[in-house]
């Protein structure tokens, strides 16, 4: 699903107009993005949590020439998914062919 079509269903869902509807998505973004930098992690009890983790920096391989390069230490956003999502949703998700 698109961003498009998600509020395109929020609107609906809520009886409110498609502005709106872009305006709560941007907003859940932004504080979202807030939450991390200042916390660290944002937790929803139904959902699961987004978490910020440092990733030390290490050596790769380029396949096609083999040759060894560098990648430097990042961080990175991640979602980790609850059990009751896991067993609501994952359990009755086809897997993709």
């Amino acid at each position: 699903m698109r961003e498009k079509e998600f509020v395109d269903k929020l609107a609906a869902k809520r009886d409110i107009s498609k502005k709106e509807a872009e305006s709560i998505v941007e907003d859940f973004g932004i504080i979202l993005s807030e939450g991390l930098l200042a916390v660290g992690q944002v937790v929803f009890n139904d959902l699961g949590k987004f978490v910020l983790q440092a990733k030390p920096a290490r050596e790769a391989r380029n396949p096609m020439t083999g040759e060894t390069v560098k990648v430097p230490a990042k961080t990175v956003a991640k979602w980790q998914p609850n059990k009751k999502f896991k067993d609501e949703v994952l359990a009755i998700a086809k897997p993709a062919k």
